[in-house]
């Protein structure tokens, strides 16, 4: 992500209702499908406002490669390292809890991602991604953030089965705002502005943001009881298989963490 990208999502990151709305749904999430005192690993955690969200379900560590992303989240006491997805700094079958969110679509191999993440995993544990949808949407806010792809829920699922997981839930989200970002991302292509790409971060009135906000984290409730069949963001749950024992000999040879608190016993 380009460094003027990143100033401008630490400056969002706190209220935005995007962001605000996504927290919504991983809190509402985990809550159901967590461990008490979960050993957690929050992988792209970009300035950390995930991170430190995250501290209420238990240990938690955040993983990033961007320098000025750790430096911010840093600043704020955050236990973060930098890394990347595709090779965890973690020894295998440590963590209870690795969240993903809007990191597969940044990476050259996804699947060997999904891969690592299974492998830290202890057996039984879990995986909670977010994606965004649909490839017809893709635009120059994708451009800017540094999106390698965009995908289809039937895909997301392939990739993550294929990785070994077992899925629990795997559903379209944020429905009530897709056919807005549909209407944007024409207009946005029959009236091609000239320039560099940039996110499509607006500063909206506080009641306005608070009910989009609202809008967005209703999906983690909504979840719950039904498979949404479309959105603009997809999220996935899934398990490490097994019956959350200690892992094999293989595994407990493995070298240790190198981030902190990430292999720290409960």
């Amino acid at each position: 992500m380009k460094a003027e990208e990143l100033e401008r999502l630490a400056s969002f990151e706190e209220w935005y209702w995007w962001h605000r709305g996504r927290r919504t749904i991983v809190s509402r999430i985990l809550r159901r499908y967590a461990p008490p005192h979960a050993r957690i690993l929050d992988v792209g955690c970009g300035t950390g406002a995930t991170t430190a969200a995250l501290t209420r379900f238990g240990n938690v560590s955040g993983l990033d490669m961007g320098p000025a992303a750790l430096r911010h989240a840093h600043s704020h006491g955050l236990p973060v390292a930098r890394g990347s997805a595709e090779n965890l700094p973690v020894a295998s079958a440590r963590l209870d809890v690795v969240v993903a969110l809007d990191v597969l679509e940044h990476l050259d191999d996804d699947r060997r991602a999904l891969g690592e993440i299974l492998r830290v995993l202890r057996p039984g544990g879990l995986l909670l991604a977010t994606v965004p949808a649909y490839p017809f949407l893709w635009s120059s806010h994708d451009v800017a953030l540094g999106h390698r792809r965009r995908y289809r829920r039937a895909e997301l699922r392939e990739r993550i089965s294929a990785a070994g997981f077992e899925i629990t839930l795997c559903s379209y989200l944020m429905a009530s705002i897709l056919p807005v970002a549909i209407a944007v991302r024409l207009a946005e292509r029959l009236w091609r502005r000239q320039g560099p790409a940039e996110s499509g971060y607006l500063t909206l009135p506080r009641p306005l943001n608070d009910l989009l906000a609202h809008l967005v984290g209703f999906g983690g409730w909504l979840v719950r009881f039904m498979v949404l069949p479309f959105g603009l963001s997809i999220v996935a749950v899934a398990r490490r298989p097994g019956d959350g024992g200690a892992g094999s000999a293989a595994d407990r040879e493995r070298p240790g963490s190198r981030l902190p608190g990430a292999a720290s016993s409960r």
